[in-house]
């Protein structure tokens, strides 16, 4: 008997190493991938720019980071305390003026030096409903708290926001030729848009995806929404406020990842880095003991060698 529809993929035609590098922009989704890259110790850079969720403000962040332009000060507004600009995330402002634009256009120069030279590019869509600004006319990729009467609640159709993005891509294979782009939608649904207008919003979005596999070949699709919202599909995956995926989820969805982009080779190296940040964060009831120092002898020798076997490794460790 089956009691829910799995979703199987063949392995990916590419598979991604430790070293090959890797850069994550978009939803908060992908942040949850970034983290688990990061906890064993891929190489690559999570969100440089904060959370942003639709195609037309990821394509600007790309089109910044692969050399459109710096950040002016003179556009920056002042919001809630702190000096923000609406193509970035509030995380990036600042209650002084000059560093607000030292941290956005620093962030801008570390992904575009990142972009030049890593092998894979993840970009997580959230929702194709979009806010106009009324002082600009541009779509922003954050209101900032801003009074909701200066902006314009709209759609960016599929074609749109494929065009967006299309030229984006465009960009960053003159900066890196050989990058692949890996396209995802997050799970994540916007329920303060309203259920019905965000399932039509994500149908823009996969709309949007096909029409970028369909026209670059360097462009390929990662179906985390399938398997959340498809394959899970039960609340006892998802966090109390019932909208994001829960830690168990993101555990399989990351089983998911590894089988998909991973040889044998690094699967069996996340496996040994994961037993060794296991050990690290072991707490002992006594660490005076024979036990817990033949543990911690154990330990420092199997990071040795995962060290030396991967000069690049670097395990942080008291």
């Amino acid at each position: 008997m089956k009691f829910r529809t799995e979703l199987n993929i063949p392995p990916s035609r590419f598979s991604i190493g430790h070293t090959d590098g890797v850069m994550l922009i978009g939803s908060c989704f992908s942040i949850n991938i970034g983290d688990r890259l990061q906890k064993y110790k891929f190489t690559g850079i999570t969100h440089p720019f904060g959370t942003v969720y639709n195609p037309v403000s990821i394509a600007r962040l790309l089109d910044y980071a692969a050399g459109a332009g710096i950040v002016d000060n003179k556009n920056l507004i002042f919001s809630s305390g702190i000096w923000v600009h609406p193509d970035f995330h509030s995380s990036l402002g600042s209650p002084d003026r000059e560093r607000a634009a030292e941290g956005i256009n620093g962030a801008i120069v570390q992904a575009g030096e990142c972009l030049r030279r890593v092998k894979f590019l993840f970009v997580t869509l959230g929702t194709s409903i979009v806010y106009k600004w009324d002082r600009t006319g541009n779509i922003v990729a954050n209101c900032h708290k801003l009074p909701a009467s200066e902006f314009a609640r709209q759609t960016v159709p599929a074609q749109e926001g494929a065009e967006a993005l299309a030229a984006a891509f465009d960009q960053l294979r003159k900066i890196n030729p050989a990058i692949r782009i890996i396209l995802t939608v997050s799970p994540v649904r916007h329920v303060r848009d309203g259920l019905i207008e965000n399932m039509r919003s994500k149908a823009r979005l996969f709309e949007t995806v096909d029409i970028l596999c369909s026209t670059f070949d360097n462009v390929s699709y990662f179906p985390a929404y399938e398997w959340v919202m498809d394959d899970l599909r039960d609340y006892r995956f998802y966090t109390q406020d019932l909208i994001h995926p829960n830690e168990q989820a993101i555990d399989y969805i990351w089983e998911k990842f590894c089988d998909h982009y991973f040889d044998e080779k690094t699967r069996a190296l996340v496996k040994s880095i994961g037993k060794v940040l296991e050990g690290l964060g072991h707490r002992p009831f006594n660490p005076d003991t024979s036990e817990h120092k033949s543990f911690l002898a154990k330990l420092q020798e199997d990071i040795f060698r995962l060290e030396q076997d991967h000069p690049w490794l670097k395990i942080e460790r008291e």
